[in-house]
């Protein structure tokens, strides 16, 4: 704040900056920097800004800031307070103050701004730091108010569009999954059916061999395993839609079941399963195990040794012929 010299008189009292701000001397008109900013706050009578004068004058804002307070003091310059907004408030206006021929000071000194407190009178806020130009007090300015919503609403677009970017990238892969899985569904389909129809021909061929050679029991045993390919067929065919690759055999797989079965029983002659036990062995279903079961029965080379639960052993020399196990000793 510029040093004040006051001279008393009898009609008036005129006060000057004792500093290069002003010059009572010569007439009130400062010298210095000081100058720069008188001519272009008086070429704006209107009102202008401190980042309009400090750019008309050439010199900073703290400069156009102190030349200022001491115009202010000294009657020489009004300042007009910043209206407030809704995301801050508008810089503060300043305006040149015409002296008076009688006593050559304003004669609206008194609508300057009074500082009751004694401090130095308050300053425009540096517009690109958004912090007093003198005291350094921070003081958000407009400017940075807006920077830092812009900068809000900026990161929120980014983020919506990540968010977006990641749901389309999944539902991509969600559709690259399904067309994968048709595929490997399609491929079992295939597989299933070649397996089907290769085992099916081959018992054909050898029933056909049979019927050539009029042999009934092996006619007979053909004719049931082709019935059991028929059926094998209709379901996989009911189930082609929701059939899943699966990691070790597939029980409905057709292949020759019942020299399997009877390949089990001979292995252990002197133990009972019953369906379930062996086709958890063979990976087979328990009802075509069950069918096999009562082939092997029906053709003498397996005996149901128990109804409830069902129990079968592979026959034996000691078996009789009412179907009935001899007592042996194990």
């Amino acid at each position: 704040m510029a040093n004040i010299n006051t001279t008393v008189t009898a009609g008036t009292a005129t006060t000057a900056p004792a500093d290069s701000a002003t010059d009572g001397a010569a007439g009130g008109r400062p010298t210095g920097a000081a100058e720069a900013v008188w001519d272009a706050l008086n070429a704006a009578p209107d009102g202008v800004t401190v980042a309009a004068l400090a750019e008309a004058s050439g010199v900073s804002r703290a400069t156009v800031t102190k030349a200022l307070t001491a115009f202010a003091d000294a009657g020489l310059a009004v300042r007009s307070p910043g209206q407030g907004t809704g995301r801050g408030r508008t810089p503060d206006v300043w305006a040149p103050v015409a002296p008076t021929a009688a006593t050559g000071t304003s004669d609206n000194h008194a609508a300057a701004p009074a500082d009751d407190s004694g401090t130095d009178a308050p300053t425009a806020p540096d517009a690109t730091t958004g912090t007093d130009a003198t005291s350094g007090t921070g003081v958000i300015s407009p400017d940075t108010l807006a920077t830092a919503m812009r900068v809000l609403s900026d990161e929120a677009d980014r983020r919506a569009a990540a968010a977006e970017s990641l749901r389309k990238a999944q539902e991509e892969e969600a559709e690259r999954r399904a067309r994968v899985d048709a595929e490997l569904r399609k491929v079992e389909q295939r597989e299933t059916a070649r397996v089907i129809l290769t085992d099916l021909l081959g018992t054909v061929t050898t029933t056909l061999a049979a019927i050539a050679a009029d042999d009934d029991e092996r006619i007979t045993r053909g004719m049931e395993d082709i019935a059991r390919y028929a059926g094998s067929v209709r379901r996989t065919q009911r189930g082609t839609g929701t059939r899943t690759a699966r990691a070790t055999g597939d029980r409905s797989a057709p292949s020759p079941l019942r020299p399997l079965v009877a390949g089990h029983l001979s292995t252990y002659p002197d133990k009972e399963f019953t369906p379930g036990e062996i086709a958890k062995v063979l990976d087979r279903s328990s009802g075509a195990i069950a069918n096999a079961l009562d082939t092997l029965v029906g053709c003498g080379e397996a005996v149901l040794t128990c109804e409830r639960p069902r129990r079968f052993r592979a026959a034996n020399p000691a078996t009789t012929e009412t179907g009935d196990v001899a007592n042996t000793t194990e």
